[in-house]
C-alpha cells in the first residue's frame, strides 16, 4: 500500500492520502523492520493500526496537509532493525535541518515510472530545493496542485533519481550530528524521475505540534480528523 516511519514504538506516520480508498481501518496492518518482500529473514514485527489519525483540513484526493499518524494496537520492540526517527523540535527543522542539503528517501516503490516495485528496500539521497527555486526550474503543468507552505521539492532535474508510486508515506530522513530525523513524508510528484519535476514532500516541521499532542491523546478507535493547526 504504501510506506510510513516509526516515530515512536506505538505510532507510525505515513500520507494522508494513501487511506483516500480505504473502507475499513479495521484491516490496517504495519510491518516494522521488513527489508526484502519476497522472505521473512525474522526481523520483521507485524502490528494492527487501531487508529489513523488526519489533519482536519486535508481534503480527499488533495495534496495539501498530506500526512496521517497511526496509533498501533501494541508498542513494537525496539531491535537493531526496528529504529524510529526522531521527530525534530519545529524552530530546529527549519532553521537548521532544512539548511541541510543532502537528505535520503526509501521504498518499495517502482523501479521506473509505469514499472515493477521494488522487492528490497531502495534508498536514494536526494538534494533539497528553496520552494521559489522548485517553481522557477521545474515545468509545472497548468493543472499542477499548488506547492503550499506545508510541503518542500526535493530530487534531480534531470530526472536521474526519485520517489516513485509505492514509496508515497515513506521517510525523507535527514542526519545531523550522528542522528536521523524525520523532515518530510513522501508526497506527490508528475511522474517519477521525470526531467524538468521534481518530488513534493509534506513538511513535517509544520506538523511537530500537532504531532506530539495527539501522540499523548487517549485512544479512540477507528479513523479520526484532528484539528489543525
Amino acid at each position: 500500500l504504501c510506506g510510513a516511519t516509526l516515530l515512536d514504538p506505538g505510532w507510525v506516520v505515513s500520507a494522508a492520502h494513501c487511506f483516500d480508498k480505504i473502507r475499513s481501518w479495521r484491516n490496517l496492518s504495519v510491518v516494522l523492520g521488513e527489508h526484502d518482500l519476497s522472505e521473512d529473514d525474522g526481523d520483521e514485527q507485524a502490528r494492527r493500526v487501531v487508529q489513523v489519525i488526519i489533519p482536519d483540513k486535508y481534503i480527499l484526493g488533495k495534496t495539501d496537509h498530506d500526512i496521517a499518524l497511526l496509533r498501533l494496537h501494541r508498542p513494537v520492540a525496539l531491535t537493531d532493525h526496528v529504529v524510529p526517527l526522531c521527530l525534530p523540535e519545529r524552530t530546529f527543522s527549519e532553521k537548521t535541518l532544512a539548511n541541510v542539503r543532502f537528505s535520503w528517501v526509501s521504498g518499495w516503490g517502482q523501479l521506473l515510472d509505469r514499472g515493477a516495485t521494488a522487492l528490497e528496500l531502495m534508498a536514494i539521497e536526494v538534494p533539497r530545493l528553496m520552494t521559489q527555486d522548485c517553481l522557477e526550474q521545474s515545468k509545472q503543468r497548468p493543472d499542477s496542485p499548488v506547492i503550499t507552505e506545508n510541503m518542500f521539492c526535493a530530487g534531480y532535474l534531470d530526472g536521474s533519481k526519485d520517489a516513485c508510486k509505492g514509496d508515497s508515506g515513506g521517510p525523507h530522513a535527514t542526519r545531523y550530528s550522528g542522528t536521523w530525523f524525520l523532515t518530510g513524508v513522501v508526497s506527490w510528484g508528475e511522474g517519477c524521475a521525470a526531467a524538468g519535476h521534481f518530488g513534493v514532500y509534506t513538511r513535517v516541521s509544520q506538523y511537530t505540534e500537532w504531532l506530539s499532542r495527539l501522540m499523548d491523546s487517549k485512544p479512540r478507535p477507528g479513523i479520526l480528523r484532528a484539528p489543525f493547526p
